[in-house]
């Protein structure tokens, strides 16, 4: 008996361990006017344990997920559960949220004496992180009595340095900012400086063309206003590496000029220039760094494998007239045959002529070019002409389309949905929130229509694509987990559905959606740039660049590698009339040239697709 009632107590502890290990999710979903958690099972958790952790019972959570059994329940699934307010699970919540807390946060009872340096000091974390995740206190005026969160696994994250380098620059932090922009310091993060500069977070991303918090870096200069953003002559968009500045007057002629490349042999040396604009006044550009950064990276590479090559660097200060002064004065652009840049468009007039005069090739690597023209010049950056292309290519794939409209549209996708398909059967479809399943047909108008039950339309037979036209990321969020939740339901029921995929739109990347939605939906990316993280070339990429700048790459970093790579190889192995019959491809991304509107220009844009295996394929 004894043994009995201690498997029994073991049992209980054991559940009641794994319950407590349960973090609820923060992610809430309403269904026919009913609130439901949406919880990712991971391995080791029960229907007992969760209706532990969630204050609710076994049964409730059973009868919101139809076929769920404890036999059934699998890691990595997604599953509801129901949100009783007042209740037990009101109950629960509170708990959850107090041993979250306690998870989370050593908390630290403000003694006298002590400052916020002195705490940053005694933890070693950054006082930016405690002033993140204490927003309640004035951290620069704290007294005896407060408490202050400390964020356990940022401990030892700071050293003594770190933190003093912290204080002298918050102590005169406004000698940190000038003209709208703002050089980061040690300990800065999205969130402190969205908060000193008295914005959100996602505008200061926005402003700053960033992808993700780990997109800041130490010493980078940053715009802490929209205004400093507009005032820029260049539009920078990290998630597709497009700098675009101003254009030249004129047309485009698409006849070429006849222009001789010299092809050199591997005994002799390729000399070449980087033009990049790596201050601004006295500004230094943090994203030209990234660039340079990645062409030394290439250099290495290119030196390994026997080419001879002398590169000189050259700061143009976003300036014509400076480019004009490298080309006439500088000693060290006599004999260049190769230039990598410049940046803008409103450059290359200062230095084409000379180019084509001598035979240089000239590679834009960032601008979408779009009045100048020139034999020698060539334009890494997708054209954006050139974007329909795969669009076309899969609107007229065999699928039917279904294209679905929420509130906020986008009117230019729709309007190419019908001129790239027009004998595609189409099914329009109206979203509203809190329908579950239930979409209404779009009359010709724009107005609802009969209701109809999305999980009747994937199961006909027919290959689908999902045209999903959301302009906001909440409703491009909630119309995924509906589709992906509609086709676990049929799974679960024993009901076969067609196959079909969804076309998304390539800012969704950026956006705090869950990737998983994306895997689990079969969506498609039409993009210019491809840089996953865990691909393999990136990912080694990555290793060698931490290692060499301790730091991670940026999009320009990999921009830096590839036209290092791709051209200093080219003027060994000849540009002539095949170059336009190559696909290169240095890391992650394809390029394929072609001569169009006087000059060369990249016509490859990239078909992202990620399956439902969890795997991304690139075409």
């Amino acid at each position: 008996m004894r043994v009995l009632r201690f498997l029994h107590t073991a049992i209980f502890m054991f559940v009641a361990i794994v319950a407590m290990a349960i973090e609820p999710s923060n992610i809430t979903i309403s269904i026919d006017g009913k609130e439901y958690y949406k919880h990712r099972v991971e391995c080791g958790e029960t229907i007992y344990a969760l209706s532990k952790a969630y204050g609710v019972t076994e049964m409730q959570i059973m009868e919101c997920n139809e076929g769920l059994t404890s036999a059934t329940l699998k890691a990595d699934s997604e599953i509801l559960i129901p949100r009783i307010e007042g209740g037990v699970a009101g109950k629960s919540d509170v708990s959850n949220e107090s041993k979250r807390e306690k998870k989370r946060y050593i908390i630290h009872d403000v003694k006298a004496g002590n400052t916020i340096y002195s705490i940053a000091r005694e933890y070693r974390i950054a006082v930016a992180v405690l002033e993140q995740d204490n927003p309640d206190i004035n951290i620069d005026s704290i007294a005896p009595g407060m408490q202050i969160r400390v964020r356990r696994n940022q401990r030892g994250s700071a050293t003594a340095d770190d933190i003093e380098a912290e204080r002298m620059v918050r102590e005169g932090s406004k000698s940190a900012t000038q003209g709208g922009e703002h050089v980061v310091r040690v300990g800065e993060t999205i969130y402190s400086l969205s908060r000193t500069y008295g914005m959100s977070e996602q505008e200061f991303m926005e402003i700053n063309g960033f992808t993700s918090p780990s997109d800041l870096k130490i010493g980078m200069v940053v715009r802490v206003s929209k205004e400093s953003a507009e005032a820029d002559d260049v539009v920078a968009e990290v998630g597709d590496t497009t700098l675009l500045g101003d254009s030249i007057e004129g047309g485009r002629d698409a006849e070429p000029v006849s222009v001789r490349f010299e092809r050199l042999s591997s005994f002799q040396t390729l000399k070449m220039a980087l033009m990049l604009p790596f201050h601004k006044g006295q500004t230094l550009n943090a994203y030209m760094v990234d660039f340079y950064r990645g062409a030394l990276l290439a250099l290495q590479d290119l030196r390994s494998e026997g080419y001879d090559i002398e590169l000189s660097v050259f700061d143009t200060n976003g300036s014509s007239e400076r480019i004009a002064e490298i080309v006439e004065r500088e000693p060290d652009f006599e004999g260049v045959k190769l230039v990598i840049g410049p940046v803008y468009e409103s450059e290359l007039g200062a230095l084409l002529p000379y180019a084509e005069r001598n035979g240089i090739a000239v590679v834009s690597p960032l601008a979408d070019v779009e009045a100048t023209k020139s034999a020698v010049l060539f334009q890494m950056h997708a054209e954006n002409n050139h974007s329909s292309d795969k669009l076309i290519e899969l609107l007229n794939s065999g699928r039917e389309i279904v294209a679905i409209y929420p509130s906020q549209y986008d009117v230019m996708l729709d309007a190419k949905i019908k001129e790239y398909a027009p004998n595609v059967t189409t099914h329009n479809l109206n979203y509203a929130y809190n329908r579950a399943s239930y979409f209404h047909y779009r009359n010709a108008d724009g107005s609802n229509g009969a209701m109809v039950d999305i999980a009747s339309i994937m199961r006909s037979g027919a290959s689908k694509l999902f045209v999903v036209l959301a302009k906001s990321e909440t409703d491009a969020d909630r119309v995924l987990t509906t589709l992906s939740s509609t086709k676990s339901a049929l799974v679960g029921r024993g009901y076969t559905y067609g196959d079909y995929v969804v076309l998304g739109n390539r800012k969704w990347k950026q956006s705090a959606i869950d990737k998983q939605t994306f895997f689990g939906n079969n969506t498609i990316f039409i993009t210019p740039y491809h840089a996953n993280r865990g691909d393999r070339a990136i990912r080694e990429f990555d290793g060698r660049y931490i290692n060499a700048y301790s730091t991670l790459p940026s999009m320009y970093s990999y921009r830096g590698y590839d036209a290092f790579a791709i051209f200093c190889r080219k003027m060994f192995s000849g540009i002539d009339a095949t170059f336009c019959d190559e696909t290169f491809k240095p890391l992650a991304t394809p390029y394929r040239f072609i001569f169009e509107d006087g000059l060369y220009v990249n016509s490859n844009w990239v078909k992202e697709h990620y399956r439902s295996n969890v795997t991304i394929d690139i075409e």
